[in-house]
């Protein structure tokens, strides 16, 4: 069986850089070897492919078959934020690959649950080859750290999300070069996985220059400190450490106080385009350029009913097939007045000639997620340039307003600030406090950050782990929007896939599974 897997990796999993041509392999022994890293450009090119892995996955996109069974494309391509807001209460499947994590029927056997566990492990041994082959480069030394503390800004970053998702999990730091190293590997305790994340993300935050390889998503050292931030709230959900939360705190301070970074005055400016390194883009995933680099929102999102319906029989999305749709629930969670609303979910489409479709009319569903149609620049609903915004400024306050909560048993000054920001922008309130928040408790303040980050990061891989962090019924918050959900303590975390399991007999399951 492990000559079988080791062939399908040996034809599946190569990562094409984006500058260099260089290419990574797991396992490597027989394609990559030690002496090819002797220049910086070399260096560029093992980081670059990081970002490849993240991204588009080019290579395994086009290679695999398509069926679940094999990557298709990046970590952050499709399954990362569509399986989180199906794994919960807003979102329902229509493509039946995604129907275990809508219901909570998801088994070890799961195909979406094996692909996004390899490519995390596919990215996360590009960086790997980055960070032990690049120390032994003879090029400028301050250049040669901050090339591995790119990589170890992602290799930290990967690792906290996989965190997130599987709790314990073995913890590779070097390159894997033979079938033991890649299935010889004990799961490793999420905590002690967290202390490497922090050491990867200190890394970062110490080596990283504002003068070299900077901009358009590049990993910096802003965005490592709001990475860190994320990562120390992800351990606090393990811990309950208040020193863990004040830390998330103060890395979310770090970030706040240079006044880089701040709100558009339009929360929909957030998903246009031309918009997309704005100011409040704190961490994306890039996407755009040729088609091989596009992004899969639009045909995920969006209905074919608009199209099937024009009175032209050419207006609307031209490749759209709707894998997954809101739920009922979500939609009416949202306040009157709430700008977040209609820029995430559309119930009807205008065309040019005026006439409107009603979904609840004419479509299979009555609400469709819109929130990454940019209209202007896609009218047909194509692959487009947008990118993933894996973390947005206004997250940013969010965790700054959690974790002020958790230290202090109650809000403070400051984390109303940070929620009351938001939800002015939201509410176009233009600094009148109309919709601000007082006067809570801290139970009363830590639910109110689960809902605005529902209503603020809907589709953007948050609401399954906010619901596991934050609400009191995990179950019950679940079957308010879908009664049928099998839903239990166990989808707390995913499974660990069971093919992995075959193949490492170290590895256990996780409780229920």
């Amino acid at each position: 069986m492990k000559n079988r897997f080791i062939h399908t990796i040996f034809g599946l999993s190569l990562g094409l850089a984006s500058c260099s041509g260089f290419l990574d392999e797991v396992p490597l022994s027989n394609v990559t070897d030690k002496n090819y890293y002797t220049t910086e450009s070399d260096a560029e090119g093992a980081v670059n492919a990081i970002y490849e892995t993240v991204g588009i996955g080019s290579v395994s996109q086009w290679q695999g078959t398509g069926n679940a069974n094999t990557p298709y494309g990046g970590v952050f391509y499709n399954d990362f934020w569509l399986s989180q807001d199906l794994f919960s209460d807003n979102a329902l499947h229509d493509n039946w690959l995604y129907a275990n994590f809508d219901n909570f029927s998801l088994p070890e056997t799961d195909g979406k649950v094996k692909t996004l566990w390899y490519a995390f492990y596919r990215a996360i041994n590009t960086a790997n080859i980055a960070i032990d082959r690049i120390p032994a480069i003879d090029m400028d030394p301050d250049k040669r750290d901050h090339l591995v503390g790119e990589a170890r800004f992602w290799r930290g970053l990967l690792y906290a999300e996989m965190v997130k998702m599987w709790g314990d999990m073995p913890l590779r730091l070097k390159p894997s070069e033979s079938v033991d190293e890649l299935f010889g590997v004990e799961r490793t305790d999420q905590v002690a996985v967290l202390g490497t994340v922090i050491e990867d993300l200190q890394f970062a935050i110490d080596n990283l220059m504002d003068n070299y390889r900077s901009g358009y998503g590049r990993a910096d050292v802003l965005m490592a400190n709001a990475v860190m931030a994320k990562a120390y709230l992800i351990k606090a959900t393990r811990t309950h450490d208040a020193a863990d939360y004040q830390a998330a705190a103060d890395y979310a301070y770090e970030v706040i106080k240079t006044g880089k970074y701040d709100l558009f005055p339009d929360f929909a400016d957030n998903f246009v385009i031309s918009k997309k390194h704005g100011i409040e883009s704190v961490v994306s995933i890039n996407y755009g350029g040729d088609d091989l680099w596009k992004s899969q929102f639009n045909v995920s999102l969006l209905p074919a009913e608009i199209r099937q319906n024009s009175p032209g029989g050419n207006e609307g999305p031209s490749n759209a097939n709707s894998w997954i749709v809101p739920t009922e629930n979500l939609y009416k969670s949202f306040a009157e007045g709430d700008t977040r609303r209609d820029a995430t979910i559309m119930k009807d489409f205008t065309y040019s000639d005026g006439s409107t479709l009603v979904f609840a009319e004419s479509a299979k569903y009555p609400y469709y997620f819109c929130k990454f149609w940019d209209r202007e620049a896609e009218p047909n609903g194509q692959n487009s340039d947008q990118n993933y915004p894996y973390m947005r400024y206004s997250e940013l306050l969010l965790i700054y307003a959690e974790a002020l909560n958790e230290v202090h048993d109650g809000p403070t000054t400051e984390a109303y600030d940070a929620i009351n920001k938001v939800r002015d922008r939201a509410f176009q309130d233009n600094g009148s406090g109309d919709h601000d928040l007082k006067n809570l408790d801290y139970a009363g303040f830590r639910k109110a950050v689960l809902d605005e980050r529902r209503w603020e990061l809907a589709l953007e891989g948050s609401r399954w782990f906010d619901l596991v962090r934050l609400s009191t019924d995990f179950a019950g918050e679940v079957k308010r929007a879908k009664p049928a959900a099998y839903v239990a303590g166990k989808h707390k975390l995913f499974p660990i896939p069971q093919y992995e399991r075959l193949l490492n007999k170290k590895i256990t399951q996780n409780d229920g599974y």
